[in-house]
């Protein structure tokens, strides 16, 4: 394996987890410095889909980790039954969570404008990782790999998701 391949999955495994951690730290620390941000950080409509992507986060940095060990020992990446297992588990709880986001925000309308703004783009930014993970890859898509998805309409199954198959 070469070496650009090692840092591409360390990057990943490590930025992903780094990101969930650090998107974590930034709400919480938002909404305890700034206490006028705390209506709208801890409603329940944004706090499930923060949340959710965190937790998305860390489930992509789990098998970026899980890959950086296949890399790293230069064999292919098959998963084993109970990691298998594992991320059809936290798939259905992420899907929960999911549901939960959608049912807290029709709970709890209406909302105001600044806060429909925080709901779309943590609710929006919550499925797009939902469907890079487990469905499509989106992300890291050259120009050309981007213009081919817009023009053939053929898209990429996520890594995650040819693993769970066993492809």
């Amino acid at each position: 394996m070469t070496s650009r391949l090692k840092q591409e999955v360390n990057q990943l495994c490590y930025g992903e987890g780094l990101s969930a951690a650090g998107f974590l730290l930034l709400w919480f620390c938002t909404a305890f410095f700034k206490p006028d941000t705390r209506p709208y950080l801890l409603d329940y409509a944004t706090i499930l889909s923060f949340l959710n992507i965190c937790f998305i986060l860390a489930t992509g940095s789990y098998f970026w980790w899980i890959m950086k060990q296949h890399v790293d020992a230069r064999k292919p990446l098959k998963l084993t039954i109970y990691q298998i297992r594992c991320f059809k588990r936290l798939h259905v709880l992420i899907l929960a969570v999911i549901f939960l986001s959608t049912f807290a925000i029709v709970w709890t309308l209406p909302h105001t404008d600044e806060m429909w703004l925080l709901i779309i783009l943590t609710y929006g930014f919550m499925w797009l990782e939902y469907i890079n993970y487990f469905h499509v890859r989106l992300s890291y898509l050259t120009p050309r790999e981007f213009r081919q998805l817009l023009t053939n309409r053929k898209v990429t199954a996520s890594h995650l998701n040819r693993a769970m198959k066993g492809k």
